[in-house]
């Protein structure tokens, strides 16, 4: 069997990427691009998820003639999903474009996440004074919880339950860029 010199190329970059942790979450296990039916989230299980969903944050201010040097010249903020929404979906090839959609453009709503594909599916509970959600009786599977902390600052989490086990998460505080949320921000 002859491979291209081409295809070579890509096996090799393809390996390099993945060997610098490049690839997916190992924990991850997506469904396969056929599995389009949510109907298994509607079950009832014994699974649940807690959660948290805050951070801080200081004022600053750049530093001339400093490269990217920046001062605190403030108090600290807190900033959490208290009162805020919390939104669950089942991980499948159609809530995925949702969620891609909800963290790049920072919105929880509009039609995107109100299509008929995907909103009966959509599990909502609000976070309470002490930013604190929990989900329960759910099926096992891979969900996306995604919240709102202050003001257009959205955040998602990939969760995998596992039947009678509660799985607890702190909602991280998204960087947007690179524009997806899958992809870590990363220093050199």
């Amino acid at each position: 069997m002859v491979i291209s010199t081409a295809m070579n190329r890509y096996i090799l970059i393809s390996a390099g990427l993945l060997l610098a942790g490049c690839g997916l979450d190992p924990e991850s296990v997506r469904a396969p691009a056929s599995a389009r039916d949510m109907s298994w989230s509607a079950r009832e299980g014994t699974a649940t998820i807690t959660g948290s969903a805050s951070f801080v944050y200081f004022k600053e201010r750049y530093l001339p003639y400093s490269g990217s040097l920046h001062e605190i010249v403030g108090p600290k903020y807190n900033m959490s999903c208290a009162g805020e929404d919390v939104l669950l979906l089942p991980q499948s090839p159609a809530s995925d474009s949702v969620v891609d959609h909800m963290a790049r453009h920072n919105v929880m709503t509009g039609p995107a996440v109100e299509s008929a594909g995907v909103a009966p599916f959509i599990r909502h509970v609000t976070c309470d004074a002490d930013a604190h959600f929990t989900f329960s009786n759910l099926p096992a599977g891979v969900w996306y919880a995604v919240t709102q902390m202050g003001d257009k600052a959205v955040t998602v989490k990939e969760i995998r339950t596992q039947p009678g086990q509660t799985r607890s998460v702190t909602m991280p505080r998204l960087w947007h860029y690179p524009p997806s949320w899958r992809h870590k921000p990363r220093l050199w």
